[in-house]
């Protein structure tokens, strides 16, 4: 089954230059009731990409294309709640897909692949659902849309980093990064997928960074700029002047690990005032902190502070991390090398089975 050759009829068009001309003349007046908090994002992206895929395909493909990869990314977003780790809501791209953003990055290879399978175990469950709707219903296009929703979750396995697939596989064997390298870019080129191409030649070069001119072992020093407000009487209370605005000098500054948060920080002090800040700050060991000036307003002191540090290794290359961060346990990897090859080939007979629906019978005789 092939939809890229379909054309849109020119009342399409007409419809998406409607629509458009709407948003342009009302846009402005709807925006006031459709803040909708934390998921407003979501649901904007969302909008958005349904409109892209409906210039192309009718609109009920569309919607079910944006459907499927909601249902994938809520697979995302279950499994990193079970963990305990905060993601940001779903962002829609359109030709793109979907992504989520982990407010905390996993600690192990195994924490790294349960989240990553979330999504085309529950991507699978869904198109299964839209199959089966299709099926009762006898659309062909419900049943398209099941068959697109088989496909993105497989192509999606590919074991090649931000894939899916590279990252379950941390907790299998990185060998199948290699065979991710060869067999996935032969998959990527037959079904002509150019964004994956871009993801398999991000990957690519991660790999050669980190295994062959092996840049993630050298020390790394790097800067950043913090802004960190402190109460102006705050000053007052002990006794100390306010810095003026281009007011330089060295601070003093203590990096500690929060055990319960899980989270490291790097606590600012000012001479005579004291701790002025705690910065969540993973990045690197801090080295130096200095006061590069500041800003009244508001009865707060603005500061702007440089941080000078070594950059961990890991930080360096979020694709690739080290060693111990990859040590699981042999049943750990046993039950998901079953699990992610089982699904891989769900998956591809799912397609055939799709495929066949939509293929009239031989001929015999």
């Amino acid at each position: 089954m092939d939809h890229t050759n379909k054309k849109k009829s020119p009342g399409g068009w007409k419809s998406f230059g409607g629509i458009f001309a709407f948003l342009v003349l009302f846009g402005g007046k709807l925006l006031p009731l459709l803040k909708l908090g934390k998921f407003g994002g979501t649901i904007w992206s969302m909008a958005l990409m349904i409109g892209a895929y409906a210039v192309i395909y009718p609109w009920t493909f569309a919607l079910g294309i944006v459907v499927m990869i909601f249902i994938h990314e809520m697979g995302h977003v279950a499994a990193a709640k079970r963990r305990g780790i905060p993601v940001t809501a779903p962002a829609f791209i359109p030709f793109v897909g979907a992504l989520i953003t982990l407010k905390k990055q996993p600690v192990d290879a195994e924490t790294e692949a349960y989240l990553a399978f979330g999504g085309p175990l529950v991507g699978t469950i869904g198109a299964l659902g839209a199959l089966g709707l299709g099926t009762m219903l006898e659309s062909p296009a419900i049943i398209s849309v099941a068959q697109v929703g088989f496909f993105l979750n497989l192509i999606n396995l590919i074991p090649v980093h931000p894939l899916d697939g590279g990252r379950i596989v941390t907790a299998i064997s990185r060998w199948f990064w290699v065979i991710g390298l060869v067999g996935g870019l032969i998959v990527i080129i037959y079904f002509k997928a150019i964004i994956f191409l871009i993801f398999w030649a991000m990957f690519a070069w991660e790999l050669y960074k980190k295994y062959v001119r092996k840049d993630y072992e050298k020390e790394k020093r790097m800067e950043a700029k913090v802004t960190v407000s402190v109460p102006l009487d705050r000053f007052e209370a002990y006794g100390m002047p306010i810095p003026a605005e281009s007011h330089q000098r060295e601070l003093s500054f203590r990096q500690a690990c929060d055990l319960q948060l899980r989270e490291e920080f790097c606590h600012l002090y000012y001479p005579g005032v004291g701790r002025m800040a705690s910065i969540p700050f993973e990045h690197g060991l801090v080295e130096k902190a200095r006061l590069l000036g500041t800003k009244a307003e508001d009865g707060n002191l603005s500061m702007t502070v440089q941080l000078s540090y070594l950059a961990y290794p890991e930080t360096q290359s979020p694709m690739i991390q080290d060693e111990t961060y990859y040590q699981v346990s042999s049943r750990t990897r046993w039950t998901y090398g079953v699990a992610y090859i089982g699904l891989a080939v769900f998956l591809g007979w799912m397609m055939m089975v799709t495929y066949s629906m939509f293929t009239p019978p031989p001929l015999v005789g």
